[in-house]
């Protein structure tokens, strides 16, 4: 504050330097700031978003460290600076690519190519073929999945397609039961019968896997940020390229002897177990007695 005496010959200027007015511009600043802080902590849930999304982050960089230790001491991806999915630092979006490459496909199917994608609450993307809602073409399918299909959707179509390439004739086989026989699914898992049953439950969607059981048209489980959630959906992901090469090693058992697997399955689906064929028994009787 400045003080001047009333009489100008004697005046004498006194500054007062622990008393000093602001100026205008200084408390317009100073209130601009004030206003800013006020709008960013008195609402509260704008609040505790900005603390989640902190808290989350620290969350990924713990994921980082300790599933790729040596890619985490390598990294020089920013910290801060947003990286292609925008709402995460380059340094986390690099552990998603990580996780995709090294545990499951985190970012395939809903997530691909998408930046402004959200990860807090994510879903997975279904590895199986989806029955709900996509038009199905046989002639694109594996010989493995048309073939339980056959069980499945009963659909005329699925014969017309096996009297095309494998020469069928629907009336040389027994008719299929709408409805599998009751012991089916406690029979051993073992040799063709794991083969068929497998490929059974994978068009069934039944098989107990999340990679496989979902469908996308209908959403599938939200998963969230956690160690146990991370470890599940790897090992599940393991177990269902375990599922699928099953399947694939069934087409080359059907191609091998188209007529006598689809026989072999029918009899499964009918009555719990495998009839061996008359002619293929008698020749392998005749066998043991020569």
């Amino acid at each position: 504050m400045v003080e001047i005496a009333e009489n100008p010959a004697q005046s004498n200027v006194k500054i007062n330097w622990n008393n000093r007015q602001e100026s205008f511009v200084e408390r317009l600043y100073r209130s601009i700031d004030y206003l800013s802080f006020r709008a960013r902590n008195c609402n509260a849930i704008e609040a505790y978003r900005t603390i989640e999304k902190i808290v989350a982050e620290q969350r990924k960089h713990q994921f980082f460290k300790k599933f790729f230790p040596e890619e985490w001491k390598s990294s020089r991806a920013s910290l801060f600076k947003a990286g292609f999915y925008e709402n995460y630092s380059e340094r986390v979006n690099e552990l998603f690519v990580l996780i995709s490459k090294n545990m499951f496909p985190l970012l395939s199917g809903w997530n691909d190519e998408e930046p402004d994608a959200e990860f807090e609450n994510f879903f997975i993307f279904s590895l199986n073929l989806d029955l709900c809602c996509e038009d199905i073409d046989y002639e694109d399918l594996r010989v493995s999945f048309v073939a339980a299909l056959l069980f499945i959707l009963q659909d005329e179509e699925i014969w017309e397609y096996f009297a095309k390439n494998y020469q069928f004739d629907k009336r040389e086989f027994p008719e299929i039961n709408p409805r599998p026989d009751e012991k089916l699914w406690d029979i051993e898992r073992t040799g063709k019968l794991g083969l068929y049953l497998n490929i059974f439950e994978l068009v069934d969607h039944s098989t107990g896997n999340p990679w496989l059981d979902t469908t996308n048209c209908r959403g599938s489980d939200c998963y969230s940020w956690d160690e146990d959630t991370l470890l599940f959906l790897t090992e599940s992901y393991k177990e269902a390229q375990e599922i699928l090469e099953k399947a694939a090693l069934l087409d080359e058992v059907f191609e091998a002897d188209p007529k006598r697997v689809l026989r072999e399955m029918i009899s499964l689906w009918n009555e719990g177990r495998i009839k061996q064929d008359r002619k293929r028994r008698g020749k392998q009787e005749s066998e043991k007695l020569g």
